[in-house]
């Protein structure tokens, strides 16, 4: 019996993992430019933002499964900040308001959904509708994850294994009580599921009403862990807005748990105004009173934490924007007024010069010495400059249609160019890391002058970045004098450099693959100078 619980708990955890890695990487691959238009539209605010929380509980018929959705939609960049939070509001009333109204369980639909997205993944050829089934399958194996642990702890009268443990917990204080809520919840995923674990376990050891309010509110800190959960290997943003949920959630609990015989009394008087004085009732109540005030201190503390979150990003990364996957900026609503919406565009241009420069310093440093977790975070780079290419290309071209001034017109189509040459520095750079990993894979070991020039080469290159990005930011005084002078230091490097890799090839010290590789890296390297250089030209232009 209790082994059957716990495989049935490891196993529900193992699915919900997998489920939430799928769901993020399904997210990711089709979150174009319509995408992201149709998300921008139907969250054009903050109360639109709410009211997509409330109905998104409602769909998933889970306020857990609902937050790990919420992180998805962050990490794969198809909403911002200010969008997540105001969502995840939404999602704190909507999981209470399910608690009043009758849904369709989960349960029921994570079947349809793991087989239509095995058969859409993996026996269709067309690309975008694998993406889907891989959307599909990681939804449908999510529910079916949170199914199994609903199961594995829902039967608490037959003797659970986690009961004396729970008792144990219970009558010590209420703080201990919301701890064991708060496991109660985190284990089962579902709130339902965990107001009747709580109403059980009240029936069975005459647990007083104070206790059971201190439990659920517990239970709302257990859907916060989800949270932090589904952020772990995502981007910095997600990470960050997953621990403000977390904090508001524990700030607007730790009172009531502390006082939860007022809190209980209150549940039940309300509870009482609607001639209902059920328990299960009455805890409903007792957990909508926390959910319905941390949704109010999220939703209104929404901007200020949000330029908070950019504020902090900016400081610890050293760049402007940082890594929130999606332009912060941009909206359409500005086109109405041109010179308003080039500044903010010309603001997410420097802010994604600044990313490509982050990116290569990665990529210079895992030359030099390799890092695993340096290529997860080189692969959400170039993810991060697709979605900025994608959304700063679209408003341009928008921009371009309603502007109709001289100095608008002669400078949109500089930025495109500029935009464009910075993704295509993202690909270059993704290549270099591609070999890098080739290399190393194939156990490749390059000479220690072959080491040298290559690091050297590189380092130059940065330099050149460095020298795009604060030229971008800031529009520093810069010639075309200067311009050509580096450009001449930099090909006399790069010809030394293939001069002396053509000797190694010669004399037989280096072996074809080896050399294929090589010249490859260096020529990658030499490809980002020249993208820099065409967007330094850009730049000159349009200071003239």
């Amino acid at each position: 019996m209790h082994l059957s619980l716990l495989e049935g708990a490891l196993g529900g955890i193992g699915l919900f993992l997998l489920g939430m890695k799928l769901l993020s990487e399904g997210i990711r691959a089709i979150a174009d430019h319509r995408i992201r238009n149709l998300v921008s539209l139907l969250m054009s605010n903050r109360f639109t933002s709410l009211l997509s929380g409330i109905v998104m509980t409602f769909a998933l018929s889970s306020g857990s499964a609902a937050v790990i959705f919420a992180v998805g939609l962050l990490n794969g960049g198809v909403i911002n900040v200010f969008q997540a939070i105001c969502v995840l509001s939404g999602i704190l009333l909507g999981s209470s308001l399910s608690l009043h109204l009758h849904l369709i369980p989960y349960s029921l639909l994570s079947g349809f959904f793991i087989l239509g997205g095995f058969i859409i993944k993996y026996f269709f050829r067309n690309r975008r509708l694998v993406h889907y089934g891989t959307l599909l399958l990681g939804v449908g194996l999510l529910f079916f994850g949170l199914s199994l642990l609903e199961g594995s702890y829902r039967p608490v009268n037959g003797g659970h294994p986690l009961n004396d443990l729970i008792y144990g917990m219970l009558y010590q204080s209420s703080l201990m009580a919301a701890l064991s809520g708060a496991i109660i919840s985190f284990l089962v995923q579902s709130t339902q599921s965990t107001l009747s674990i709580i109403a059980s376990l009240e029936n069975n050891g005459e647990m007083p009403l104070s206790l059971s309010f201190a439990m659920c509110c517990g239970g709302m800190l257990g859907m916060s862990v989800i949270g932090l959960l589904a952020s772990v290997g995502g981007k910095y943003v997600a990470r960050r807005v997953a621990m403000v949920l977390m904090l508001i959630t524990l700030i607007t609990c730790l009172p009531l748990i502390i006082f939860s015989q007022a809190g209980a009394d209150l549940s039940y008087e309300i509870a009482s105004s609607f001639g209902n004085h059920d328990l299960c009732n009455v805890l409903s109540w007792g957990y909508t009173i926390p959910s319905v005030i941390g949704a109010l201190i999220l939703f209104v503390s929404a901007s200020p934490v949000s330029r908070l979150l950019h504020m902090f990003e900016s400081d610890a990364s050293g760049k402007v924007g940082g890594m929130q996957p999606s332009a912060g900026y941009l909206d359409r609503r500005i086109l109405i007024t041109p010179p308003i919406a080039l500044e903010q565009a010309r603001k997410e241009v420097q802010r994604m010069a600044a990313v490509t420069s982050w990116m290569f310093a990665d990529v210079l440093a895992i030359l030099s010495n390799f890092d695993a977790r340096r290529v997860e975070t080189i692969r959400q780079h170039e993810q991060l400059l697709d979605s900025l290419n994608s959304e700063i290309t679209s408003f341009l071209a928008a921009l371009s249609k309603s502007a109709s001034g001289p100095d608008i017109m002669f400078e949109v189509p500089g930025l495109i160019q500029v935009v464009s040459a910075l993704e295509h520095i993202g690909d270059v750079c993704e290549d270099i890391l591609d070999c890098t990993l080739d290399r190393k894979q194939s156990g490749i070991i390059f000479s220690p002058d072959a080491m040298r020039d290559l690091i050297i080469l590189a380092e130059q290159t940065g330099n050149i970045i460095i020298r795009m990005e604060k030229f971008v930011s800031s529009s520093e005084n810069y010639d075309r004098d200067e311009l050509h002078q580096m450009k001449a230091r930099t090909r006399q490097l790069y010809d030394q450099i293939k001069e002396s890799h053509f000797s190694r090839i010669c004399s037989g010290v280096c072996p074809p693959r080896s050399a294929m590789l090589f010249q490859e890296m260096s020529s990658s390297c030499m490809r980002i100078a020249e993208l820099c250089w065409n967007v330094l030209g850009v730049q000159i232009r349009r200071t003239e």
